[in-house]
């Protein structure tokens, strides 16, 4: 037997996190050089999430064109998901007064269990809570 056999197996959400968050963070990096007053968020969506088909539609590139199945991976303007991250998880580690520049880029997983959340430093890329 293996010493890492007894491990619980990484969740859904924390595998999405691992193989998506890199990405999403260099392409926030990148627009937040071009748009330093953006305030973003990344959205994981599996497809058997029971947000994913309200997901689908909101961000289908043109009225009657949806996007192809399997997991959507991509930034939302921060305000999509503001709510939804004030009422599970506070603002107290992820949103910064007004005038000062987005410091921490959350991340929002819906999988059939629900949603969970990462929180990257723009700064380290390391993972903040």
């Amino acid at each position: 037997m293996h010493p890492d056999d007894d491990l619980p197996a990484p969740s859904d959400s924390e595998r999405l996190l691992s193989e998506h968050g890199p990405n999403l963070l260099a392409e926030a990096r990148q627009i937040l050089l071009r748009d330093p007053v953006a305030k973003l968020a990344g959205l994981i969506i599996q497809p058997d999430a029971p947000d994913a088909a309200a997901i689908h539609a909101f961000a289908a590139p043109f009225p009657g064109c949806p996007l192809p199945p399997g997991v959507w991976v991509g930034l939302v303007p921060r305000s999509y998901v503001e709510a939804l991250l004030r009422a599970r998880t506070g603002p107290d580690h992820w949103l910064e007064q007004g005038w000062r520049r987005q410091s921490i880029l959350p991340i929002v997983v819906s999988t059939r269990r629900g949603h969970q959340f990462g929180f990257f430093s723009l700064a380290t890329g390391k993972t903040e809570m």
